[in-house]
């Protein structure tokens, strides 16, 4: 894929390190900034027809114990299907390994060689350009009603205070023991909620 092309969706591929739900291209969120690097580093193609030739015998290929000996702590796929081969690597014109591609929202910014001082200016610009996926927690008003202002709510109310902040209310019956335990866990410490 050349700069400028869109990365296609493409799911069908085995995860060895990193996030089992992991895709290459497909939606994103609005307001999102995603930015994938894709590195081919081998192609071996060859591993999973001999793992499949031999599958009755004792013969496994151990890619993931592999993997796990380098200590890499970023996502791993094998490309079981040829997929991420066929729709981003041979169309990108790439005759070697390893390779590499940047995309910004699913749009190639850079394709070629990883030591390419491009590679790393290219990075640099697009992780710059990166929203976090992960949401800052919220935090919950802390409860400064007394005791007796607690006991004036329903019960659902109560119970939804306690349910808010991750307290097990289990085996509490009596709207008072609600109201007892709000003001014992809620008054001074601070609950979060993710968004």
């Amino acid at each position: 894929m050349s700069v400028g092309s869109v990365v296609p969706f493409i799911n069908d591929f085995t995860v060895i390190n990193g996030e089992p739900t992991i895709t290459v291209g497909g939606p994103i969120p609005d307001g999102h900034t995603r930015v994938t690097v894709l590195e081919f580093w081998a192609t071996i193609p060859h591993l999973s027809e001999l793992q499949r030739k031999y599958k009755d015998v004792d013969v496994t290929i151990k890619v993931r114990d592999f993997v796990k000996s380098k200590n890499m702590d970023y996502t791993v796929v094998m490309d079981k299907n040829q997929s991420l081969h066929s729709k981003v690597f041979k169309p990108s014109g790439a005759t070697g390994i390893p390779f590499s591609a940047i995309a910004v929202n699913n749009k190639i910014v850079f394709s070629g060689h990883p030591m390419d001082p491009q590679f790393a200016r290219q990075l640099e610009a697009a992780a710059a350009k990166a929203t976090s996926t992960k949401k800052e927690p919220v935090a919950l008003p802390l409860i400064t009603q007394s005791y007796e202002e607690l006991m004036q709510l329903r019960p659902k109310e109560l119970r939804q205070i306690l349910d808010e902040r991750g307290i097990r209310s289990t085996g509490l019956s009596e709207k008072s023991e609600f109201a007892k335990l709000i003001v014992e866990r809620c008054a001074k410490t601070q609950y979060y909620k993710q968004e």
